[in-house]
């Protein structure tokens, strides 16, 4: 009796490492969508501004859509570790992002995903959030300290950079760039490479100081302004602890991927929630 117990243990042991080896292979081969939003704004919005702004009705239909179809949320570490290590994740993983830092995702975001238990990751331009000794004036209002340390505190929201003030574009010789994207002209006169490596490196190492101090987290994460950035700036956020970066190519991401070129798909407000996973199923089959 003894020997049947010690053969049967054994081979539930070999069972159940059969399954973690299927597992693991069937985790590493996943996608990872990771949705890109701006404002939720209850008002009328433009066409042309579709992509920015999205009304609180038609984004709650979006993320309740994905939310009985199976998709579950995940963090900026989590996707990081699952790209580096092949950190096991969901079975239909997605990382949701909002960039700049509007007030809208405060009042519409936040307490949805606290709801029916989502988590999201808001990247804000640090300068234009409003303090008492910073009274920035902005065409759409930003979510303050306060409210930002309230989400970031319910691990409800993430609070990742967008900059400290570098969501510009700049004159750069006879063409305009984002800021991040290459030396530009300062008083009339191009940056050398030494300068232009300093500036951003003051700006996005200001960055992240401003919201460790004032939320008492770690920032990671990093989203280009427009999408765009170098390899210079890369090699920057590195060395200044970041560990991802989210950019504007449009795709999904893999395992042993680039955490400093994040794919992400844009969300417009006349998506519903089948455009957006149709959107998401169709990278995922390229």
């Amino acid at each position: 009796m003894k020997k049947f117990a010690i053969i049967l243990s054994l081979i539930m042991i070999i069972a159940a490492f059969g399954f973690y080896r299927y597992e693991k292979a069937e985790n590493l081969k996943k996608c990872v969508p990771v949705l890109m939003y701006h404002n939720i704004y209850d008002g009328k919005i433009p066409p042309n501004k579709s992509g920015v702004l999205i009304t609180p009705q038609n984004f709650e239909k979006q993320i309740l859509y994905l939310k009985n179809h199976g998709y579950e949320t995940i963090t900026v570490e989590d996707l990081y570790n699952f790209m580096k290590y092949g950190k096991m994740l969901p079975k239909k993983p997605i990382l949701i992002t909002f960039d700049d830092g509007y007030l809208g995702n405060y009042t519409y975001a936040y307490p949805l995903f606290k709801k029916i238990g989502y988590k999201g990751v808001i990247n804000v331009i640090v300068k234009n959030v409003p303090s008492p000794t910073n009274k920035v004036v902005t065409p759409y209002p930003h979510f303050s300290w306060i409210e930002a340390k309230e989400m970031s505190s319910s691990g409800v929201m993430e609070i990742e950079s967008h900059t400290y003030d570098s969501h510009r574009y700049a004159k750069s010789g006879n063409h305009d760039i984002p800021m991040l994207a290459g030396p530009i002209d300062i008083n009339g006169k191009l940056e050398t490479m030494d300068e232009y490596k300093k500036r951003i490196t003051n700006d996005l190492s200001k960055a992240k100081a401003e919201i460790e101090r004032n939320l008492g987290k770690e920032v990671i994460a990093l989203a280009y302004p427009y999408g765009v950035g170098s390899e210079t700036s890369k090699d920057v956020a590195s060395s200044l602890g970041y560990k991802v970066i989210f950019t504007m190519e449009e795709g999904v991401n893999v395992y042993k991927g680039d955490t400093y070129a994040i794919k992400r798909i844009t969300v417009k407000n006349t998506d519903t929630g089948e455009d957006i996973v149709k959107k998401i199923e169709m990278y995922e089959g390229q």
